[in-house]
């Protein structure tokens, strides 16, 4: 993969998928579930680090300073997301990611939590 978003967008959501339709045939069960999201969560840990450095990278190139973002400056991002889940709900992991991905895709994201 060319770019860290890629190996999310790729082999990561892939499996991810895969996944889903193991558990949804009963050939998977929710232990592995469960195992696999956090594989998955702590590979978007790993490569957040690499995002980042690309969107200052990309910034830079547009003649932006990245350290100094201006909030109210609606042509400072594609768009404005606001995300969260409900407490107990399993879908934090997809929440997470999803916010990710707007993130890299130049979106300010206001991520609320559970």
């Amino acid at each position: 993969a060319e770019k860290p978003l890629h190996v999310i967008e790729g082999p990561l959501m892939s499996g991810m998928n895969t996944v889903g339709d193991l558990f949804g045939s009963g050939k998977m069960f929710l232990p592995q579930v469960i195992k696999s999201a956090r594989v998955m969560k702590k590979a978007v840990s790993y490569l957040l680090p690499f995002m980042e450095a690309e969107k200052r990278l990309r910034m830079l190139a547009e003649g932006k300073d990245p350290d100094i973002i201006d909030e109210n400056d609606t042509s400072a991002f594609a768009g404005t997301m606001l995300i969260a889940t409900v407490k107990g709900d399993v879908h934090d992991i997809g929440k997470n990611i999803v916010a990710v991905v707007l993130g890299c895709n130049n979106y300010k994201v206001y991520d609320i939590g559970v």
